[in-house]
């Protein structure tokens, strides 16, 4: 083996998996560096995750460990490093503002967990600024979203269309059943209709589309998943966006497509006033370069 550093990678969503694809091949390519992947699944008891981390890391014993976003099943990932002294960096760190108040919590464990924050933004940095991260631990990386993915037209109606991804809000299940119902009342051309993300209260979501597909008038084209590819060119090819999912913010500006927000999801998050496209290579050097060291490891928040 002639590696230097082994990089462990913890993935859950399917929404994590796209971002972090092209790191994780990036990783894979770099002369220093060796990947090991934990796939985790959202519906797993958070106790199971501690297990199945603390395991992991014992077995491959990663020199560091990338967590990604903010969602409650990294939660876990973070601690169990952070409890056996493994670095942490944190992608997309700080970007949890104004999305499901759970994900802001959530983000903000992380964060406070982690030694490394890889950024999207500016804006992203100085959340982590105000709630005491060092600034030398803060790296503005910008955006993975469009690295090294081919626009894939295979399911892009040849007719203008527009397309629907709603999230469940995780807080309420009336909310959840409310944004789905307002997203659909607003359908009147053909419609390409992406089912939910891994989130609870996911099932009435995908109840309400069923029943809409099978009563409509609308010509509807319905897919449970879709890979990146596919996501993108749908969302460069549309006539609106009608959604409350972030992409509505650090996706669509990028192809200028005009969003429909709908429900209490993302409500308050800030459109980036720049998307910054590869971060992969990016993160992937500072993952390489970066001093794992008692410096790195000893964190203090600056208050």
């Amino acid at each position: 083996m002639n590696y230097s550093r082994k990089v462990g990678v913890v993935t859950a969503s399917r929404a994590e998996k796209g971002l972090l694809e092209p790191v994780i091949k990036k990783i894979e390519k770099h002369p220093k560096l060796i990947g090991c992947l934990l796939e985790i699944k959202p519906d797993w008891r958070l106790s199971f995750i501690f297990d199945c981390v603390s395991i992991w890391l014992d077995r491959e014993k990663p020199d560091i460990v990338l967590i990604p976003c903010d969602r409650k099943e990294q939660v876990p990932v973070a601690l169990v490093c952070l409890s056996k002294n493994v670095p942490i960096a944190h992608f997309y760190s700080g970007s949890s503002i104004g999305g499901n108040i759970q994900d802001e919590i959530y983000g903000m464990i992380i964060a406070l967990c982690s030694h490394i924050h890889l950024c999207h933004d500016e804006e992203a940095a100085k959340t982590l600024k105000k709630i005491g991260i060092e600034e030398w631990r803060i790296k503005v990386v910008g955006s993975t979203a469009f690295d090294d993915v081919v626009l894939d037209y295979s399911l892009v109606p040849n007719e203008p269309f527009d397309l629907v991804l709603i999230n469940p809000d995780t807080v309420s299940k009336e909310k959840t059943e409310k944004s789905i119902e307002e997203a659909l009342s607003k359908l009147w051309r053909r419609t390409v209709i992406i089912g939910p993300n891994e989130d609870e209260n996911r099932e009435i979501i995908l109840k309400k589309i069923v029943q809409f597909v099978k009563k409509s008038k609308v010509v509807c084209d319905f897919y449970d998943s879709v890979s990146r590819g596919q996501f993108l060119a749908l969302l460069k090819k549309c006539e609106h966006f009608i959604t409350n999912s972030s992409s509505a913010f650090y996706e669509a500006p990028y192809f200028s497509t005009s969003c429909i927000l709908v429900g209490e999801r993302n409500k308050f998050r800030k459109v980036p006033s720049k998307i910054v496209t590869g971060a992969s290579d990016r993160i992937v050097e500072i993952l390489a370069n970066i001093e794992i060291d008692e410096k790195l490891l000893r964190k203090r928040l600056i208050v």
